[in-house]
């Protein structure tokens, strides 16, 4: 990744949840309370689940619903 800023890129350092002291849960609840970071400005999300089993007998850490349900 690169940061640009007046017509130039400078790399960023890389770094990983790890380093960041992050656990899965922590990643998790950062997306639920800013879904709408991964959504555009015509489409929404709403959280209705969390850790939700699905029917493979897995887990889903998030479950959302768009705006057309």
């Amino acid at each position: 990744m690169y940061n640009l800023k007046s017509k130039k890129a400078t790399k960023i350092e890389k770094v990983t949840f790890y380093d960041l002291g992050l656990l899965e849960s922590d990643i998790e609840e950062v997306l639920r309370t800013n879904i709408d970071m991964v959504c555009d400005d015509e489409e929404s999300l709403l959280i209705i689940g969390r850790q939700v089993k699905n029917e493979k007998n897995g887990r889903s850490d998030l479950t959302a619903i768009d705006n057309n349900g």
